[in-house]
């Protein structure tokens, strides 16, 4: 044989020529009936066999394929590289109680006192889903009266235990999956070696030798592992221990509530009056919310977790700006994110977006919902900054700033050709939907590309050209101020019969763009800002452009036919 050859089918015509050859035997011997011809084809089909499962093996290790659709190798190998994917967030928020009117508390509740223990379970009849209360401590006595008020801290899912027994051994793990779409909570968890609290560390060599302490993190199968220290970092548990492991099971996302409905809770835990005895609160105290119960985010998607990891911080200190944006996304409570520094300022300004699509009513949508709630109120504040503070080391010298985005307002002019078979409310209905879910999962920090909204568009079946122009309310403000300066200049100085030209305003540029590429027409906005779709005001020729998406006239987003073309035209595939 003269040559080798990487082909299996080539190097087996090869081999059965030079068999041929050799012992000129004809193709009796060597044809696919014969034994020796099932023996190749089994070979050759485990060869191909083996090639592809090899194929797909290092497709599945490459994370930053597009090809790779197994999420468990791709969390996997994010864990192996440091990344550790977040799981469910629950939402929390403050219910306030108060007796109801009408109703004496002395005559309603004997010792006029009620005492709740922590993680006493509720539930919302509107979402039907279970909360817990959080004390702070295992049980506290509240004093009740007419007119006064108790105010409880909640947090959406049930609280459950898992034991476990210990054997000696360094580096224990322990595992604890669950079925079904609920998951153990990002940040609520508690362990307990014989009865006596564990701290919980970030890392295995944050653990001091001997100190009882352990980590808690997702695992490798999709759950969580409880690990414990040997010696040199840690201590493992003495050999028969008892591990209680206490955690909190929630539904994500779905446990936002911002529609404030009095009296939506039922009490499926037992409170108890001033002498040990039931109190039925649903009758006698009116309940009712002081912020939303909000915050909750779903587990961190798959993509996130591939795009997260170049910028991962492997000793969980948080001192660069994308450090910090990295963690504020992994909450997935945040659509938009974005963390800088000013030239000459040292302090890191973080701008957030609540994800609408967490946030918003079932019967509004991305043009319809108050645009308040772009913004971050004081309570989201502070639970960013506190969970910065608990999930990361802050460097000390950091000085960290949270602000709500400036809102910035555009319109869309949308200049369609479609097919003759076309409807157009079905076309307006797909225009909106596709501008809707681009702002909604706004991916930039500084310039919207127009062309990327008009390649959405295009995907559209019934459209055959299309085209967008954008108008930004900074740069139709700036030139309509002008223009009101300049008629009131020629109404004050201008005689009848004689024609006046006013001055110009002081320092008026005639062609100044603000918010818009002056070229490409893209959207262009700074790092504190955040572009919304939205109407409610005038152009510089005090043309009104309503906030009603569906209303008549001019709004927000305006789409224009300008001709219809032959379905004949239409691409054949």
């Amino acid at each position: 044989m003269q040559f080798s050859e990487i082909s299996y089918l080539k190097l087996k015509d090869q081999v059965e020529l030079y068999l041929k050859q050799e012992y000129q035997k004809a193709n009796i011997l060597f044809s696919n009936a014969s034994p020796y011809g099932q023996i190749l084809s089994v070979i050759e089909n485990l060869h191909q066999l083996s090639t592809l499962y090899l194929k797909k093996a290092q497709n599945n290790f490459d994370i930053s394929s597009g090809l790779v659709g197994n999420d468990n190798a791709i969390r996997n190998a994010a864990i192996l590289a440091g990344h550790i994917p977040s799981r469910a967030i629950s939402a929390t928020g403050t219910l306030r109680l108060s007796v109801k009117g009408g109703l004496s508390s002395e005559e309603e509740i004997p010792g006029q006192k009620i005492t709740i223990t922590n993680k006493t379970l509720i539930k919302n009849r509107t979402n039907n889903l279970q909360y817990s209360i959080s004390l702070g401590s295992d049980q506290k006595t509240y004093p009740v009266g007419n007119g006064s008020y108790i105010f409880l801290s909640i947090i959406q899912g049930r609280w459950e235990r898992r034991t476990f027994t210990g054997n000696g051994e360094p580096l224990q793990t322990f595992s604890i999956d669950l079925r079904g779409q609920k998951q153990i909570e990002n940040f609520n968890y508690e362990v307990m070696v014989n009865s006596q609290m564990w701290e919980v560390k970030k890392s295995l060599y944050d653990m001091f030798p001997g100190e009882n302490s352990c980590l808690f993190r997702t695992g490798f199968n999709g759950g969580v592992d409880l690990i414990f220290g040997n010696e040199g970092f840690g201590t493992p548990p003495p050999i028969g221990s008892v591990i209680d492991v206490d955690y909190l099971v929630t539904d994500g996302g779905q446990g936002n509530i911002f529609n404030r409905v009095t009296n939506d809770w039922v009490f499926v835990g037992e409170v108890t009056d001033g002498f040990g005895q039931p109190v039925d609160m649903e009758n006698i105290f009116d309940m009712s919310y002081i912020t939303d119960i909000s915050f909750g985010a779903n587990s961190e998607s798959i993509e996130f977790t591939k795009n997260m990891l170049p910028i991962q911080s492997n000793n969980f200190v948080l001192g660069l700006p994308e450090q910090f944006s990295y963690e504020i996304k992994k909450l997935g409570v945040f659509s938009h994110v974005n963390a800088y520094r000013n030239s000459g300022d040292d302090s890191i300004h973080i701008v957030a977006t609540p994800n609408i699509k967490l946030f918003k009513d079932k019967n509004v949508n991305y043009f319809t919902i108050d645009t308040e709630a772009f913004k971050l109120d004081n309570v989201e504040k502070n639970k960013i900054l506190n969970y910065l503070k608990s999930n990361g080391n802050i460097i000390l010298t950091s000085k960290i700033s949270i602000d709500s985005p400036k809102l910035s307002y555009f319109v869309i002019n949308i200049f369609v050709v479609v097919y003759e078979d076309s409807l157009e409310e079905s076309v307006n209905a797909q225009i909106q939907e596709i501008i809707s879910e681009y702002f909604l999962n706004l991916k930039h920090l500084n310039r919207i590309p127009k062309s990327e909204m008009i390649t959405k568009i295009s995907q559209i079946s019934e459209i055959f050209s299309v085209d967008i122009s954008i108008l930004s309310k900074d740069t139709e403000d700036y030139h309509r101020d002008n223009t009101l300066i300049k008629k009131n200049k020629l109404n004050k100085f201008t005689q009848p019969g004689n024609f006046v030209e006013p001055l110009p305003q002081s320092g008026y540029e005639e062609n100044k763009v603000i918010g818009l590429d002056p070229i490409l027409g893209d959207i262009v906005f700074g790092p504190d800002e955040l572009p919304l779709i939205r109407g409610g005001w005038r152009d510089r020729n005090n043309i009104y452009f309503s906030d009603d998406i569906d209303g008549p006239g001019l709004k927000s987003v305006n789409i224009i036919y300008k001709e219809k073309v032959p379905i004949t035209k239409k691409v054949q595939i």
